[in-house]
């Protein structure tokens, strides 16, 4: 496995120790919320290295949209920056407060998290 799938593996993992939500890997999946998706990341590069050596991941993390979503954001935020502060060489930079597409057609409220990984 790359060092780009080795990551998107370590975090998946980490984020399945965080109680009250589902982790779904395959992107093309409807999910059912509270939910947490690590997204494709952007790669970057040092010089002129033939792999990447810094990978930016998206991680989702989506309730429904009813009258308690803030509070369950609030919630679970700090639990799922916690879990990825467990992956070796990962850094939560920002969580990012925003929504997201879901199967019915609705957006969802949503935390948007920025990890960095050193690969």
């Amino acid at each position: 496995m790359s060092a780009v799938g080795e990551a998107w593996a370590a975090l998946n993992a980490a984020l399945k120790a965080v109680d009250g939500v589902r982790v779904y890997e395959d992107l093309g999946t409807t999910f059912d919320p509270p939910a947490l998706v690590v997204m494709p990341p952007e790669l970057s590069w040092d010089g002129y290295l033939s792999a990447p050596t810094e990978a930016t991941f998206t991680v989702v993390l989506a309730v429904r949209a009813d009258e308690r979503a803030m509070q369950r954001l609030w919630d679970l935020a700090p639990a799922v920056a916690v879990a990825i502060d467990q992956v070796q060489d990962a850094v939560v930079k920002r969580a990012i407060p925003g929504t997201t597409p879901s199967g019915s057609g609705s957006p969802l409220p949503a935390y948007l998290f920025e990890v960095e990984c050193a690969l």
